[in-house]
C-alpha cells in the first residue's frame, strides 16, 4: 500500500525571473527555487534533492485561488467557469455541484480511503470534495495568525488522522492538506533584517514553512510511513514584487509584496530609472510542484523537470495511484528527465 500527501501552500511562488535581487542584498523574491539554490530552506531541499523537482511550474489559466484550487483539484482548465470568481460569485455553488474533482471520483471508483484538510468553498463539489472523510479546517484556526493557524491544520488534523488510521490499523491512500497562512502575508516586505517574526516577511514566512515540512517529514519516518509516502507539494500562484503591477500601485521598490490581482502577465520593473524592463515577471503565474517521498522509484530521484503546469499535478498523483482519471493535464512522470 502506497500513500499520497497532497500539500497545497497558497501563494508560494516556486521560481522568479533571475535577473531580480531584493535591494541591498544578493537574494532573490521568497521563492522556493531561489531559496533552495541559496542553501536556506533544507527541509524543501531535501525532498528536492530526494524527489522529482519541476523547476519551473506555471499557472496559465486565473491565478485566483478558487480558480487556481480547482486546476489543482482537476486538472482542468476548461473547467474554469465553474470556479468560484468575480461576476459568476452568485451562480458559482449551482454550476461547482455539476461537477466531480479527482478526489470524489478517486473515492467513488478506486480508493479505500482518503480525506481532506482544507477551508473555504474548495471543500464543496467540483473541488476537493469527499463526503463524509472531509476535515474542514475549524473557524477558529483562521482567527489564529496565520502561522498558528497552519501549524494546527498538520499538528491538530493532519498528523492525528494519520496516527488515527495507523493505530486503527487501516490502510489509508490519499490526505490532501491546505495551508493559507503565506497567501496571507502581503503588503509587506519580501525580507527584512531586522524582523524574524513568521509574519514579518515573505521570508521570514517561506523559512517557518520550511520548519513545518521538516516536522512532516520527521512524523513520517518517526511512524513509520515515510517509505510507504509519495509527497506532492504545489501551490496554486504566486505574487507580484519588483514589476509593473507594483509600480502602477505606487511601490517604489522591488522589496514589496502587492498580492497576486490582475493583471498577471506583467515586467520587471527599473526603479531606478522608473521604467519597464522589458523582462517578463508574471511572479503571480510561478507555481511549485514537488514530488518526493520514500516511495518515490529510484529512477526518479534526484532528477528535474525545466517545466510543466499547474494542471499537470493531478494527473501526476492519479498514476501514482493508477486511477485512470482523464483530465487536461500531463503526469510529469514521462516527462524529459534531467540530474539536478
Amino acid at each position: 500500500m502506497k500513500y499520497v500527501i497532497y500539500l497545497v501552500i497558497d501563494q508560494l511562488a516556486g521560481h522568479w525571473e533571475d535577473s531580480v535581487k531584493i535591494e541591498g542584498t544578493d537574494l532573490p523574491p521568497a521563492n522556493v527555487k531561489g531559496y533552495h539554490e541559496k542553501g536556506l530552506i533544507p527541509n524543501f531541499s531535501y525532498l528536492i534533492d530526494n524527489g522529482l523537482w519541476v523547476k519551473r511550474p506555471w499557472n496559465r489559466g486565473r491565478c485566483q485561488t478558487s480558480c487556481a484550487m480547482k486546476y489543482l483539484a482537476t486538472g482542468f482548465y476548461s473547467k474554469e467557469e465553474f470556479c468560484y470568481a468575480g461576476s459568476k460569485k452568485k451562480s458559482w455553488f449551482l454550476l461547482a455541484e455539476k461537477e466531480m474533482g479527482f478526489f470524489e471520483f478517486a473515492m467513488r471508483f478506486h480508493l479505500d480511503n482518503l480525506t481532506v484538510v482544507t477551508t473555504g468553498p474548495i471543500f464543496s463539489r467540483g473541488y476537493f470534495y469527499v463526503p463524509e472523510l472531509m476535515q474542514r479546517v475549524p473557524p477558529e484556526y483562521r482567527a489564529l495568525p496565520p502561522h498558528q493557524g497552519d501549524e494546527a491544520v498538520l499538528r491538530r488534523l493532519a498528523f492525528p488522522w494519520m496516527e488515527w488510521m495507523q493505530g486503527l490499523g487501516t490502510k489509508w491512500n490519499l490526505m490532501h492538506i491546505y495551508l493559507y497562512g503565506m497567501d496571507e502575508i502581503n503588503r509587506c516586505p519580501s525580507y527584512q533584517e531586522e524582523n524574524s517574526k513568521p509574519e514579518s516577511s515573505k521570508h521570514a514566512y517561506l523559512l517557518f514553512l520550511d520548519g513545518l515540512v521538516g516536522e512532516m517529514i520527521h512524523f513520517l519516518k518517526n511512524k513509520g510511513l515515510w517509505d510507504k509516502t509519495y509527497i506532492v507539494i504545489t501551490s496554486d500562484h504566486g505574487y507580484h514584487l519588483g514589476c509593473s503591477v507594483g509600480a502602477e500601485m505606487g511601490v517604489k521598490t522591488n522589496n514589496w509584496c502587492c498580492d497576486h490581482g490582475e493583471p498577471w502577465d506583467c515586467e520587471v520593473w527599473d526603479f531606478k530609472n522608473n521604467k519597464s524592463t522589458g523582462i517578463y515577471s508574471g511572479g503571480p503565474r510561478r507555481v511549485t510542484f514537488i514530488l518526493s517521498g520514500g516511495a518515490l522509484e529510484e529512477k526518479y530521484i534526484g532528477k528535474t523537470i525545466e517545466e510543466a503546469e499547474i494542471i499537470d499535478v493531478i494527473p501526476t498523483i492519479a498514476e501514482l495511484l493508477d486511477v485512470p482519471y482523464e483530465c487536461e493535464g500531463k503526469s510529469i512522470l514521462h516527462k524529459d528527465l534531467e540530474d539536478l
